[in-house]
């Protein structure tokens, strides 16, 4: 016997002293190292990164070692969950057997921390110690270290004791390249602020949380705390609120959710309130040692100064997002220059590009970090958004001049829009910039700009149809024409306001709208604006159904633009005129009034309006019976290069198109054509356009006598048109459903339904058709024989 005790270890890879056991442990110093500290515990709570943790654990598994270079960079702004993230991969990865039998080395840089950030280097000496290289052979250089730190991995790998390396925190160094490893097998987590796409790796950008991810992060993080807690259900709505107030930023959510487990009583709805004050939400999102505030401040302080006063100055633009080109004039630097800047911020994820390219974003909150930070310092910020709201008067003039008035010439070096498709595009990009622009500028009592930026934006929004955008718009420039005695330009905008109260259906204002603008021309002596009010006017009594008067308001108009020189104006009455006419029967006059409006419009090369002149053509062709003439003549406006691009234009055209084919017999190509223009009128909001598409294609069905798809169709057109408060066509929709319910032997129904159409009929003011459903009521009780209240014409 001895008392000497030997451990003899083989098989195994040996730096020095020997570590036994799966995972390295670390013995800390008296002072411990922030460079290293296990790995940390996971969260009980982790919601919606679920896609990039399978494509974390996809790139980490043995299977992948040689179809990908072992490194995964998870990178996003402060507080979008990317420890978390790294934390959830690598506990999941060290559960799987054989995948990391070495175990796992967790090192935090700081790297945003000015006075606790570690550098390569000491990171490099704790992670050596870690391996078991004893620190008298530890070399001092940092080219050193990593050699020895690669070997040392490269031969765990080599004899089957694979580590996973999870760096988190990392600062934008090129020197993050000495922790690497090298060997080909050993994995790598890598957290940043900044996207770090130089490194050869699967690169990872987490943005915020979606809604429902939100909610149940929310959710979560209570019920760990508070088992029986049932907030979040109970106030889903509220609970969605908060997600979005906090811009599904999960560190913003965590620390509501901590505020809500220290007061149990505490509802959804009263801290949603609190936070809706955005001069105060960030001061809320704190607790104990977190807050959003303290995250952003790291990555602020450690942009250049020419950085941070871009990120400060981006708070003034009023835009959900912003191009290139807006920056530049709030920074007062070339676009080259603002450019570099934002790609800098980009890739510290302080700001996100956008589709396409050259527009960016800011997280919420972030950008509310920017208004302290501005609020805070001393830029002198007056003249870059003076400027900024020069260049959107000045680029949304020319965009609508482009887009709506082929009639204004302007030299090649001032039209910065190529096409009207180009000016359209800038124009629904910038949409809500400039209507939060007009707004500012009539709260901050510039009310020159205010009108000057109302006048082309609101003919914008108008024949697009945002028409709750153009409405408050419209409201905002009449305020500040009458702060500024402007009596012409109150009297346009007026005239508009009439056009967007008749497309809301709301048509006695509409016409009072008119009205006023009117009185106010003829009180100015001013024709060519006197011209456009009466056609507007009679594009409102046309609504109303007064055909006579519609037809005599546009003539004037016509007669007013012809004296005034304005052949475009012209051209517009004489189709409005064609339009009303065709209501009323008189098809030969219609026909000759389209005729000459789109040989103007031809003659002025103005082939948006040729478009619509060809359509309304072709829809008095089709009443004519000529239904294949008329669908050549929609075929010729739908075709028409640079014609109808407005969606909504363009939609009815092919609602107009759909009814020509079914008149003709093509009733598949009838249907195509009707659900491509439903979902323009969905997206747009457009009730009535949409009632009007159901309908048509209810009839279209029962041509092909699909009764039941067409009864279903139908209902949902008279849903529609109620909602669009169009009682007259909720009438002809009445009448045409029980058509259809005749023929499935729904008799009783069919009758109430053609009582309710006439009912609806007299009400709107069109006795005819009220007479002529009555007598079609009389018709299927006598051949029925269906008893039914009597209706009085």
């Amino acid at each position: 016997m001895t008392d000497r005790t030997e451990n003899h270890i083989s098989g195994g890879v040996f730096f020095g002293a020997v570590i036994q056991g799966r995972t390295i442990n670390l013995a800390l110093p008296d002072r411990p190292d922030p460079a290293l500290a296990g790995l940390p515990r996971q969260s009980a709570t982790f919601a919606g990164r679920y896609t990039e943790l399978e494509q974390i654990l996809a790139a980490l598994a043995p299977a992948a070692r040689d179809e990908t270079v072992g490194t995964v960079v998870v990178a996003g702004l402060a507080g979008t969950g990317k420890t978390e993230l790294l934390l959830q991969a690598a506990h999941r990865a060290l559960r799987e057997e054989d995948w990391f039998p070495g175990g796992v080395l967790f090192v935090n840089l700081h790297g945003y921390d000015a006075e606790g950030t570690v550098s390569p280097k000491r990171a490099l000496g704790t992670l050596l110690r870690a391996l078991g290289i004893p620190p008298e052979h530890i070399p001092p250089g940092v080219q050193e270290r990593a050699l020895i730190y690669r070997s040392a991995l490269g031969a765990l790998a080599a004899a089957g004791r694979r580590v996973l390396v999870v760096l988190d925190d990392v600062p934008a160094t090129g020197k993050i390249r000495h922790l690497l490893p090298s060997d080909g097998s050993t994995a790598t987590l890598v957290s940043s602020r900044h996207s770090l796409a130089e490194l050869d790796a699967l690169a990872l950008t987490l943005r915020e949380l979606p809604t429902d991810d939100g909610r149940e992060l929310l959710c979560d993080a209570l019920r760990t705390a508070l088992p029986e807690d049932s907030r979040v259900a109970d106030e889903a709505g509220e609970a969605d609120r908060l997600v979005a107030l906090c811009g599904g930023l999960p560190l913003a959510l965590r620390i509501l959710a901590s505020l809500l487990v220290d007061v149990p009583s505490r509802p959804l709805s009263h801290l949603r309130r609190e936070l809706e004050d955005a001069h105060s939400r960030l001061s809320l999102l704190t607790r104990e040692k977190r807050a959003v505030t303290a995250a952003f401040e790291l990555s602020y302080r450690r942009l250049t100064k020419d950085q941070a006063k871009l990120f400060r100055l981006i708070w003034l633009h009023p835009g959900r997002d912003f191009s290139t080109e807006a920056a530049a004039q709030l920074y007062g630097e070339s676009v080259k220059e603002t450019e570099r800047l934002l790609l800098d911020l980009a890739r510290r994820n302080l700001v996100q590009s956008r589709e396409p390219y050259g527009r960016w974003q800011q997280h919420s909150l972030v950008r509310l970090y920017s208004w302290e930070r501005l609020r805070a310092g001393n830029d002198s910020w007056g003249k870059g958004l003076m400027r900024l709201l020069a260049y959107f008067h000045k680029m949304a003039t020319l965009a609508c001049e482009a887009l709506f008035d082929p009639e204004a010439k302007r030299p090649t070096t001032e039209q910065p829009f190529a096409d009207r498709a180009e000016a359209l595009h800038w124009l629904e990009a910038e949409r809500h910039a400039l209507v939060a622009a007009t707004l500012w500028a009539y709260e901050a009592d510039d009310d020159l700009m205010c009108v000057a930026l109302a006048v082309p934006l609101s003919q914008f929004l108008a024949l697009t149809r945002y028409l709750e955008d153009a409405g408050l718009v419209l409201a905002t420039g009449i305020r500040s024409t009458r702060r500024r005695q402007d009596a012409f330009r109150e009297a346009a905008l007026l005239s508009l306001l009439g056009v967007v109260l008749r497309d809301m259906r709301k048509l006695r204002r509409s016409v009072r709208m008119h009205y006023r603008a009117i009185k106010i021309c003829r009180k100015l002596k001013k024709r060519s604006a006197l011209a456009s009010a009466l056609n507007n006017l009679g594009l409102s009594l046309h609504e109303q159904r007064k055909f006579d008067e519609a037809v005599a308001a546009h003539t004037e108009a016509a007669e007013l633009f012809k004296r005034a020189g304005d052949r475009s104006g012209m051209a517009g009455a004489l189709c409005n005129t064609g339009e009303t006419l065709t209501e009323l029967g008189r098809v030969q006059e219609a026909s000759h009034n389209l005729r000459r409006a789109a040989k103007i419009y031809r003659k002025q090369g103005d082939l948006r309006g040729y478009a619509q002149a060809m359509g309304s053509l072709a829809k008095v062709t089709r009443d004519e019976g000529k239904a294949e003439q008329a669908v050549a003549l929609h075929k010729r406006a739908l075709d028409m290069p640079d014609g109808l691009l407005i969606p909504h234009e363009r939609a009815v055209e092919l609602s107009n198109f759909a009814a020509s084919l079914a008149a003709a017999g093509e009733y598949e190509a009838a249907l195509t054509a009707q659900q491509e223009a439903l979902g323009t009128f969905r997206r747009l909001g457009d009730r009535r356009g949409e009632a009007m598409t159901l309908g048509n294609m209810a009839l279209v069905r029962q041509e092909q006598g699909k009764w039941t798809k067409a009864i279903r169709l139908h209902t949902l057109a008279m849903e529609a048109f109620l909602v669009g408060k169009d009682d007259h066509g909720l009438a002809a929709e009445l009448r045409s459903l029980a058509s259809a319910l005749l023929r499935q032997g729904c008799n009783t129904e069919a009758l109430e339904n053609l009582e309710l159409a006439a009912d609806l009929y007299q009400q709107t003011g069109d006795s005819e058709s009220a007479l002529d459903t009555l007598e079609l009521v009389d018709q299927v009780r006598s051949r029925f024989g269906v008893g039914t209240r009597s209706v009085a014409p």
